[in-house]
């Protein structure tokens, strides 16, 4: 384990760093990729399942200087989780997809499925 932060409930994390501005878990997500990620090591960033994936957290990950790899799941404000659903809905197994966009923050993202 390389990090880890304790959760105090809604109000006591309210005041936490990042949290007013980009949200509890991008904010969460941000703090402990901060803590943990080496500016010399191979890989500058952070890879999450589900919890941590949202178009929101890998942007502001992006915008920090660092690189994120995020299930998005639920959380999938200007993802285009639909369109990559249909597209391969009567595709067979093995078939993906692949995305490149730029949402308003100005940082590439890709999107897979």
């Amino acid at each position: 384990m390389l990090n880890l932060e304790i959760q105090r409930g809604k109000d006591g994390m309210k005041e936490m760093m990042y949290n007013n501005r980009i949200g509890v878990t991008s904010g969460c997500t941000l703090r402990m990729m901060e803590d943990t990620v080496g500016k010399d090591t191979p890989f500058n960033g952070i890879i999450g399942d589900a919890w941590f994936g949202s178009t929101r957290t890998v942007s502001e990950v992006a915008k920090a200087g660092f690189e994120g790899i995020l299930q998005i799941k639920q959380y999938a404000a200007l993802f285009p989780k639909k369109v990559i659903e249909e597209t391969l809905e009567e595709a067979p197994g093995g078939v993906k997809i692949v995305l490149s966009g730029v949402p308003l923050n100005g940082e590439k993202l890709i999107a897979l499925g």
